[in-house]
């Protein structure tokens, strides 16, 4: 919260919105006025601000108690909500649909802008113009509506999404959300620096990216953890158009972080950082517009929301506003003349820089040609569509025109976009580790460095680890597979990468308790993003699997690698969760399992199948829905409100495990259907994943530790860097 927040206005607007929710858009109204004022005139701005904030803050709070008290009435809350949820998952719908995204990033927003409101003197305040953008949006998504009368009449509430019943809700999108507020304030000092209006980056803005970075890494991380338990993705990434958009936000971040400690104007290449900052704010925009958007197919998208028009439009302002800063920085800011010498070690750490946002804009350039395709309907490559000469063979007639149109339907090429980003990858990880040795000694740096290449050239031509182990026994593309050499170069240039950083912060923080609380946090950064990167390159490429037709309560059957697996059971009610329904209700399958490892042990746990349909013995044929475990296109597509397949998961150190059950038949077979109580078991063994989650936790921890330093010596840290 900002200093002198007015609490006042806080509470009083959490008791009107409370009390008289109909009052409550007009507040929001008021808000984004306050706001806007603040942005175009300088009197007063940190009152307006502040004000702004409070109302916000109060109606967001307001909202927070009318979900957890079943106000139905309300039409957030019936749309969102159930009154079977759990408390936590009530409270987690408060960001669980466009109208309360939009108002928590309207009040993250003014809360940045309040801070150090008093001291910026510009006539236009981007910030506040940001807090106001998206404050007008909320009040204009209506969070306070009431819901129509027919609604009522037609049921109590529709109920959350089934896919978002998890506690991961609870974190995950807030966690995004403050990413994406943090990188959006990013555009006010990178549309000043670009005019030649700032001689020095501002201290508080490189605050705000590193937290930006840790947070999106954070929300991220648990994004991945998320989807591994569900269906619809079944693995932790596979570039989803918001994911694809998310991994460019954050490859702008962290380019821009390479460059934004001892900024100066003038400077060989100095506007690449606040590029990389207003490049990275115009893509947040542009991610949230993507999520709202149903052009693509996407496993991530708000049902029904309408402003991925005001999204793109802000993304549009900012780049115009940026053109305008850089015309105007032309003259502004006079060159400093180039130093005598050639700074190799300033050379490392731009090449860096630009690799990263050649990498972010890659991501972006894939992105739109999906847009593009879709919009001309240009045909999507078969090798793109696993599984549909499959599913063709198996899907009756009335339903083959929509399983074509579902599989036509544009996305993200993945696999392309990972063969083009390897070769860059492979660049930053040498780059990086000689920039790293090379502050040791600069003879090890040259050495070392010519050691990794080479490595890097070996496993390239002869192949590596990946390579080498890979045995076809899992869900591998055939295009990735043919690039498993040049991700055996990644995965040594990354090592390479991780041990120099760590050594040269070892090394300084031993030398310096001054700056350990910097050094440390960066060598752990960088070890946790290279750990994270070879754990899931090593999960994906060497995962295994085997799939099973199990009778319920019968005998124990062989599966992939020594495991075998049984289910004993099998619990299903068509009680109300709070979850989308259809009807009558919607049929809750928990099967009790029973897995023995080739170590011998007995593993017990239980899956869930939840379907808001009645039970329909033509969908149950178990090609179709081992499809649906393996491919998460058909996952999209067979997808309605209401259903989802959770597995059990085993987490280990050398690999974790997956366990589906699909018991559609089962419950057909108990609901009087025809068909036999059986159920498909698809087990997916991924080794050493566990090395992505550990990375992920040293890379985030690493990155709030360092977000939150706050020593006087980064800059001549970073400047004594290029010398």
């Amino acid at each position: 919260m900002p200093d002198r927040l007015p609490w006042g206005a806080m509470l009083g607007a959490a008791l009107v919105c409370t009390v008289l929710p109909a009052l409550g858009d007009v507040l929001l109204a008021f808000a984004g006025a306050a706001a806007l004022c603040a942005g175009v005139a300088s009197a007063r701005r940190a009152a307006l601000l502040r004000v702004a904030a409070g109302l916000l803050w109060g109606a967001l709070i307001a909202l927070a108690l009318l979900l957890l008290g079943d106000r139905f009435d309300l039409r957030y809350v019936w749309i969102y909500s159930g009154a079977e949820l759990p408390l936590h998952l009530k409270l987690a719908n408060l960001w669980g649909g466009d109208e309360g995204t939009t108002l928590l990033l309207a009040a993250f927003l003014s809360t940045l802008a309040a801070r150090g409101a008093a001291q910026r003197r510009q006539r236009i305040d981007v910030a506040a113009l940001l807090a106001a953008w998206y404050a007008l949006t909320a009040a204009w998504l209506g969070p306070f509506a009431a819901t129509p009368a027919d609604w009522l009449q037609k049921s109590a509430s529709q109920g959350m999404n089934a896919h978002l019943m998890k506690i991961w809700m609870l974190v995950h999108a807030p966690l995004i959300l403050a990413a994406y507020a943090w990188t959006l304030s990013l555009a006010a000092p990178a549309l000043a620096a670009l005019g030649g209006q700032e001689t020095r980056w501002p201290g508080s803005a490189l605050m705000h990216a590193r937290r930006a970075w840790a947070l999106l890494t954070a929300g991220i991380g648990f994004g991945m953890v998320w989807a591994f338990e569900d269906a619809m993705y079944g693995q932790v990434w596979h570039w989803d158009p918001v994911q694809t958009a998310v991994f460019a936000v954050w490859c702008l971040l962290a380019a821009h972080l390479h460059g934004a400690g001892g900024w100066r104007p003038g400077r060989t290449m100095w506007r690449w950082v606040p590029f990389a900052a207003l490049a990275a704010a115009v893509l947040t925009a542009v991610a949230m517009g993507v999520t709202r958007n149903d052009v693509l197919a996407s496993s991530h998208r708000y049902v029904g929301a309408s402003t991925w028009a005001a999204h793109m439009t802000l993304a549009a302002l900012l780049s115009l506003a940026g053109l305008a800063a850089w015309l105007l920085g032309l003259r502004a800011v006079r060159p400093i003349p180039s130093a005598k010498r050639l700074n190799l070690a300033a050379w490392g750490l731009r090449a860096t820089q630009l690799l990263f946002v050649f990498i972010g804009l890659a991501a972006v350039a894939h992105l739109a040609w999906a847009f593009y395709a879709s919009a001309q309907g240009l045909p999507r490559p078969d090798d793109l569509k696993p599984f549909f000469e499959t599913l063709r063979n198996w899907a009756r007639g009335s339903e083959l025109p929509a399983l074509r149109a579902a599989f036509a339907q544009w996305d993200v090429d993945g696999y392309g976009l990972a063969r083009l980003l390897l070769l860059p990858m492979i660049a930053t990880g040498l780059i990086g580790g000689w920039f790293f040795v090379r502050r040791l000694s600069a003879r090890l740096g040259w050495i070392t460095l010519a050691f990794a290449a080479l490595a890097c050239v070996a496993v390239f031509v002869l192949g590596g680890l990946l390579a080498g182990h890979y045995a076809g026994s899992g869900v591998l593309s055939q295009q990735i597979v043919a690039v498993l050499p040049r991700i055996d170069a990644a995965l040594i240039a990354g090592a390479y990468l991780a041990l120099g950083c760590a050594a040269w912060s070892l090394h300084g923080a031993w030398r310096s308790r001054r700056t350990a609380g910097y050094l440390l946090p960066l060598g752990l950064l960088h070890l946790g993003a290279v750990v994270a990167l070879w754990g899931g390159l090593l999960a994906t490429a060497l995962n295994g699997y085997s799939q099973h037709l199990v009778d319920i309560d019968g005998a124990r059957q062989r599966a992939h690698q020594g495991y075998a697996v049984r289910v004993t059971g099998l619990d299903v009610d068509r009680a109300s969760d709070g979850g989308r329904t259809q009807g009558g209700g919607s049929f809750r399958a928990l099967a009790q399992i029973e897995i023995s490892t080739p170590e011998q042990r007995v593993l017990q746990g239980q899956t869930l199948y939840r379907d808001a349909r009645s039970a329909i013995a033509g969908y149950a044929g178990p090609v179709r829905q081992i499809c649906e475990i393996l491919d998460y296109r058909y996952a999209r597509y067979a997808d309605q409100p209401g259903y989802v397949l959770h597995p059990f998961i085993d987490r280990g150190w050398s690999r974790d495990l997956q366990l589906w059950v699909a018991t559609s038949s089962a419950v057909a077979a108990l609901e009087g259907g025809s068909q036999a109580a059986q159920a498909v078991v698809v087990l997916r063994v991924l080794p050493f994943a566990s090395l992505l989650w550990i990375g992920l936790t040293l890379a985030t921890a690493a990155a709030l530790w360092n977000a939150g330093y706050r020593g006087q010596a980064i800059g001549d840290e970073v400047n004594a860097w290029r010398t």
